[in-house]
């Protein structure tokens, strides 16, 4: 008896059905998306940590360019600068133990000078000058806003280069 047309569709599809839960698929998955949510406004002038990182930078962003629901924020300081405010977004691990993060940090920019390069890229067409790097646990996008302020904006599971850029476009229309 020949193999139904039918079922020989059904097969596969079931099979790639289970590879993505089994790589952590399910409810944590969500479309990547280009963020496109305004970022409340930020004041760098003066003092950073009174910028609240995790309210203003809407979450439905950072899950758009993970494509992953977050799970957990927390507020961050990059490398424990004085004066830094930032926000860790985490969404959950695959199966594999894979972790799946994000940071947004206003930091003072002496630190945007004084990073260690690794595969570093210029960009363009963010704030006076800015680059991805390869830091210890992440691709970052570092922004000089300015003499006295940069901004990082880092992805721990992908690179998620363009979409990087355009959350950083959004927190850079936000400062004031």
């Amino acid at each position: 008896m020949k193999p139904s047309h039918s079922l020989s569709f059904q097969i596969p599809s079931v099979l790639l059905i289970l590879a993505g839960l089994a790589c952590g698929g399910g409810t944590n998955l969500v479309p990547t998306a280009e963020p496109n949510l305004p970022v409340a406004p930020l004041v760098i002038q003066g003092d950073l940590t009174q910028n609240d990182i995790c309210k203003a930078v809407p979450q439905a962003d950072v899950e758009a360019v993970m494509g992953r629901k977050i799970t957990s924020t927390k507020s961050f300081a990059y490398d424990n600068t004085p004066g830094e405010s930032g926000c860790w977004y985490e969404a959950a691990k695959d199966s594999d133990g894979e972790a799946h993060f994000g940071y947004v940090v206003l930091t003072p920019g002496t630190v945007y000078d004084n990073q260690a390069l690794y595969e570093n890229k210029d960009v363009s067409g963010l704030g006076q000058a800015a680059y991805f790097n390869n830091g210890a646990d992440a691709r970052q996008l570092w922004v000089k806003v300015n003499d006295q302020v940069a901004l990082v904006v880092a992805f721990g599971d992908l690179p998620h280069e363009a979409g990087a850029q355009v959350l950083a476009q959004l927190v850079l229309t936000a400062l004031k």
